[in-house]
Order: structure tokens, then C-alpha cells, then sequence
């Protein structure tokens, strides 16, 4: 895997680099059981206890708050119909019951909500600690800095992203929990009022729902490739703050200014991009809500006109319609929800990746073998120099005798 990679050194300020590499932004595909998976880990890690207590409480609450909900629809239609039979003990004691049942659920979803918060600041604390130690971990915060392959934004990635998820995560599961409830606790209501105001709902729930497909199929894809600009205009400011000196020494000024116009200028479209979208979404959204208050009404106005229904059962059938329409219009209405938690989640497993990748480059990579030192030069050996014979005294030679043998 090392092999594979190369290092592309970040350029001079005012320069682009002279390759391009793929980027971490391009993003990878992620299915929704590979993003549940990578959810998981929070909750079974040491913290799971204390968070899955928090969870149950929370789910308590939750259901307390539909209950609630659903005897505050029976003590308005036992008050309205105290106030048309002029009963003023009966009207009394129902609305008494009524605000208290108001109090109550207020209590129950302020709870919940509190307890909400709670969670997801613990769940996000986790994951903080655990994302900023594998970054800091065996310098790969300077590695991801400069190599154009990893995430050019982790401190981004760190502060915002990870709070998006946990909090887009615990809305979107307990909402989907809540429509579940809603939807059991509702259900027998309208069917006991009226079966076809249960019918009516789901036809309108199945057109909502086909209908906000249509029109957003393209809101995860718009989602994610905004979060990609954003970070990239993000990324150009903080190097211009960070490379100020050689920018000035430089003189490179225009060719900075130039490329934050182009990069505003891309976010800028995926902006105008979005906001279309999210017209369209929101226009088949208000248009389903809307729906929830006029179909019970013309529903039961014929039964009312010829006497067969009374104002209080009007009115319970409008709250018991609206909250049973709301429990199966999960879908639809938390569809730009969806998207941007799609993209977080994905962002965030990206970056996961980049300092796993990281890790291994470093951990299979083998370490270089010490360099050997150089062998000493071997001197020939010098042979022992030959002992000097000693001169042998050369005796002196006679002299020659002069002729005749005698003296002189």
C-alpha cells in the first residue's frame, strides 16, 4: 500500500500542485448497513451502559408524551361537547383534565429532549477523543496535511461533522421510534372513529412519500457535494492565514484572491443547487401537512351536518387524523434530514479510513536497515626488512718488500 501512494508535497502558496491526486472529498458510496455498523461503536464500547440507560429513559419519556398526547384529543372533545350541551360542571372538570394532560406531555417532551441533548453531547465526547487520538497518533496529522490524497480538512471533520452525526442520529432514530408508537397508539383511534379517514391516510402518505422522492431524489448527492465545497473554501482561507508571510514576501496576493473566487464561486452554484431542491421538497411537504387538517374535516362534515357527529368528535377526529398522518409521514417530512445525515455519516467514515490507511502505511512499512559501516582499508603487510650483515673488516694488505730482501 505504501508503494501505491506518493506523496504529493503541498505547494508554495500561490502555486498548484503539479499532479492531481485523488482526493478524500470525491467520497465513497457508503450502504446504509456500513454506515450502521460504524454507528455502532459507540454503543458498545465502555460507555455503552450509561448511554443505553440514558436511551431507555428516553424512550420512556417518549411514550409517556404520546399518551399524554392522545388524552389530551379526549379531553377536548369531552369539553366541546360540555360547552355545545351548555354543561359547565362537566366542561370544567374536562378542560381541568385537559391542561393537566398539556402539562404533563410538556413535561414528558422537555425531558426527553433534555435528555436528547445529553446523549448526543456524550456520544459526540466519544467519538471526539477517539478521532483526536488516532489523529495525532504516530504524526498523521502531518502526513494527512501533506499528502492531497487524505482529507485536507480534519479539524473540520473533528469539530463539526462528528456533532452532526450524533445529533442527526438520535433525531432521525427516536423520530422514526416515535412514528412507530404514534402509528400503533393512533391507528386503533382513527379506526374506531372512522376506518376510512385510516385509508384516506395511507393513499395520501403513498402519494407524499412518491411524490418527495421525485422531487429530492437528488438531495443526498447535492448534500454531500456541498459539504465538499464548503470544505474546500474552508481549507483555501485557512491557507492563506496560515502561508500570510510568504503570501506577502511573495507578492502573490491576486493569484490567492483568484482562487477564492473560484472556490466561492463552486460553492456558490452547489448553494443555488440546493436551494432548488429543497423548494421542491418543501413545497410537496407543506402541501402533505396541509392535508392532515383539511381531509378529517371534509371527511366528517357530512356526518355532522345530519346530526350523527358531534363538535367534540369533529375536533378529536381532526388531532387523532393529524398525529396518526404524522407517525406515517416520517419519510417525507425528515427527507432533507435524511440526506444531510447520509452525507455526515459518510464524510466521517472517509476520514475514518484516511488515518486507518495511514496507520497501515506506516505499520507495514518496513524500517529502513541500518547503513553498514564502511570496511577499513586492509594495509598490505610490510615484510620484516632483512637484517643488514655486519661488514667484515677488510685486513690491511703488506706492503711489498723492495728488492734484494735487505734494508736500504
Amino acid at each position: 500500500m505504501g508503494k501505491a501512494r506518493e506523496d504529493d508535497r503541498q505547494a508554495p502558496a500561490g502555486q498548484k500542485p503539479a499532479t492531481a491526486t485523488a482526493t478524500a472529498a470525491e467520497g465513497i458510496k457508503r450502504s446504509f448497513l456500513q454506515q450502521m455498523k460504524f454507528l455502532k461503536s459507540y454503543w458498545v464500547s465502555d460507555q455503552k451502559w450509561k448511554a443505553r440507560l440514558m436511551l431507555a429513559g428516553i424512550i420512556g419519556l417518549t411514550v409517556a408524551e404520546i399518551a399524554l398526547t392522545a388524552g389530551i384529543g379526549l379531553g377536548f372533545q369531552a369539553a366541546l361537547n360540555a360547552l355545545v350541551a351548555k354543561q359547565a360542571m362537566g366542561f370544567a372538570l374536562a378542560g381541568g383534565a385537559t391542561l393537566a394532560g398539556m402539562g404533563g406531555a410538556a413535561v414528558a417532551g422537555n425531558g426527553r429532549e433534555y435528555m436528547t441533548l445529553n446523549l448526543g453531547q456524550n456520544w459526540r465526547g466519544w467519538l471526539t477523543k477517539q478521532f483526536s487520538a488516532a489523529w495525532l497518533e504516530g504524526k498523521s496529522y502531518l502526513r494527512l496535511q501533506h499528502n492531497k490524497k487524505f482529507a485536507q480538512n480534519p479539524d473540520q471533520r473533528i469539530a463539526e461533522t462528528i456533532g452532526n452525526v450524533t445529533s442527526s442520529s438520535l433525531s432521525l432514530g427516536l423520530g422514526l421510534f416515535r412514528s412507530a408508537v404514534g402509528f400503533a397508539t393512533f391507528s386503533v383511534m382513527l379506526w374506531h372513529i372512522a376506518p376510512v379517514m385510516v385509508g384516506a391516510a395511507l393513499v395520501c402518505a403513498v402519494g407524499a412519500h412518491a411524490a418527495t422522492h421525485w422531487s429530492g431524489g437528488s438531495m443526498r448527492k447535492i448534500w454531500r457535494g456541498l459539504m465538499d465545497t464548503e470544505a474546500k473554501f474552508r481549507h483555501a482561507l485557512v491557507r492563506v492565514r496560515d502561508n500570510a508571510k510568504p503570501i506577502a514576501l511573495a507578492g502573490l496576493e491576486p493569484v490567492e484572491k483568484e482562487t477564492l473566487t473560484k472556490e466561492f464561486n463552486t460553492l456558490d452554484e452547489k448553494r443555488r443547487d440546493f436551494y432548488k431542491v429543497n423548494w421542491r421538497t418543501g413545497m410537496v411537504n407543506s402541501l402533505n401537512v396541509n392535508s392532515s387538517s383539511v381531509v378529517p374535516i371534509a371527511l366528517t362534515a357530512p356526518k355532522f351536518f345530519a346530526g350523527t357527529a358531534t363538535l367534540g368528535g369533529l375536533e378529536l377526529a381532526r388531532q387523532v387524523y393529524g398525529q396518526f398522518y404524522n407517525a406515517i409521514s416520517w419519510f417525507p417530512q425528515g427527507y432533507s434530514q435524511i440526506a444531510s445525515w447520509s452525507a455526515n455519516v459518510t464524510q466521517l467514515m472517509d476520514f475514518e479510513q484516511d488515518l486507518a490507511e495511514n496507520k497501515a502505511d506506516i505499520t507495514e512499512r518496513k524500517p529502513p536497515a541500518p547503513p553498514t559501516p564502511p570496511k577499513p582499508e586492509e594495509k598490505p603487510a610490510e615484510k620484516p626488512e632483512a637484517k643488514a650483515k655486519p661488514e667484515k673488516k677488510q685486513k690491511p694488505k703488506p706492503k711489498p718488500k723492495p728488492p734484494g730482501g735487505g734494508k736500504p
